[in-house]
């Protein structure tokens, strides 16, 4: 049983989350919670898909890590999600459409000067 409530909120991203439980606990400083404390609570409250997340990067075993090795997953998710979202928004592709290639290529223009001389 969790020993505080801290909900994930719905499209809230892994990482604002963890920064919201530390602020919480640093509010309580005198509480000393344990790992497995604190662990019960965010597996507790975190969303359906958060968990999906954190249960494919161990492979469906993460009731067999240890509570090291589930913080390390913790605090790895947040780092997996930036490197995810900074490659989709900078993936453009710098070449460009197959039709823009046709119409910007100076070879087919010289070819098209050629075939109009003759």
């Amino acid at each position: 049983m969790a020993i505080f409530h801290l909900p994930q909120f719905e499209r809230e991203p892994f990482s604002q989350y963890l920064l919201r439980l530390d602020d919480y606990r640093a509010q309580y400083v005198y509480f000393m919670y344990e790992k497995c404390e604190i662990y019960d609570v965010v597996l507790q409250w975190i969303t359906h898909d958060t968990r999906t997340i954190l249960e494919s990067m161990c492979y469906g075993a993460m009731c067999y890590l240890s509570v090291d090795d589930i913080w390390d997953l913790f605090e790895s998710l947040p780092w997996h999600q930036w490197q995810y979202e900074y490659a989709s928004e900078s993936s453009v592709c710098p070449f460009p459409s197959p039709y823009d290639l046709h119409t910007q290529s100076p070879c087919i223009d010289q070819f098209k000067d050629v075939c109009d001389h003759h």
